[in-house]
C-alpha cells in the first residue's frame, strides 16, 4: 500500500480506536477483545482500497468492524463447542472505595453478560446505537430498515431491563 493509504489507515485507527475497542469488548468479551480488535484492524487495512466514499467514513468503518465481529463470534462459538474456555479470573477492585467499585463492576458485568446474550442481530443494532450512530447509519451498516432498527432497539431495551432486574432480584 502506498504511504498515502498507510497515513489514511493510521488516521482511521486514531479516530475510531475507542469505539472499535468497545465494539470488540462487546462482541468478544474481555478475554478475546484484543484478538477481535486486531482482526478488525486487519479487515480495515484490507478493505481500505475499496473505500469509495459512497457512504460516510464512519458508516464504512462500523460496517467492516461489525461484519468482522460477526464472523469472529461465529468462529469462537465453533471453537467453544469443541473445547470449553475457562472463565476469566476475578479482578480486584481499586483501593479508593473497594465496596463501591465492586458493586459498580458487578452491575457492569451483569449488563455486559446480558448484552452478550442478546440474539446477534439485536446485539449488533444495540451496540451501534450505544456508539451513537443514527437509525439511518445503522440501516446502512446492517441492511435493516429504520423500522426494524427501532423495533430491535425497543425489544432489546425491554429484554435487557428484565434480564438485569431479574438477576438483581436473585441476589
Amino acid at each position: 500500500m502506498p504511504a498515502m493509504d498507510t497515513t489514511r489507515f493510521e488516521g482511521l485507527l486514531l479516530r475510531y480506536h475507542g469505539p472499535l475497542r468497545r465494539l470488540s469488548g462487546a462482541y468478544a468479551g474481555a478475554v478475546e477483545a484484543g484478538d477481535l480488535f486486531q482482526e478488525v484492524a486487519l479487515a480495515l487495512w484490507t478493505a481500505l482500497p475499496n473505500l469509495r466514499g459512497e457512504s460516510s467514513e464512519r458508516t464504512w468503518v462500523y460496517r467492516v468492524a461489525h461484519n468482522t465481529a460477526i464472523s469472529f463470534v461465529a468462529r469462537q462459538r465453533k471453537l467453544r463447542e469443541r473445547e470449553p474456555v475457562q472463565p476469566p479470573s476475578f479482578e480486584p477492585a481499586s483501593p479508593d472505595n473497594p465496596e463501591r467499585e465492586l458493586l459498580v463492576d458487578e452491575k457492569r458485568r451483569r449488563l455486559q453478560r446480558a448484552v452478550h446474550e442478546l440474539p446477534l442481530p439485536n446485539r449488533q443494532v444495540m451496540l451501534l446505537h450505544l456508539e451513537g450512530l443514527s437509525a439511518a447509519e445503522i440501516e446502512t451498516i446492517t441492511g435493516c430498515t429504520a423500522g426494524a432498527v427501532a423495533t430491535r432497539l425497543t425489544r432489546s431495551r425491554q429484554w435487557l431491563a428484565e434480564r438485569v432486574n431479574h438477576e438483581e432480584e436473585k441476589r
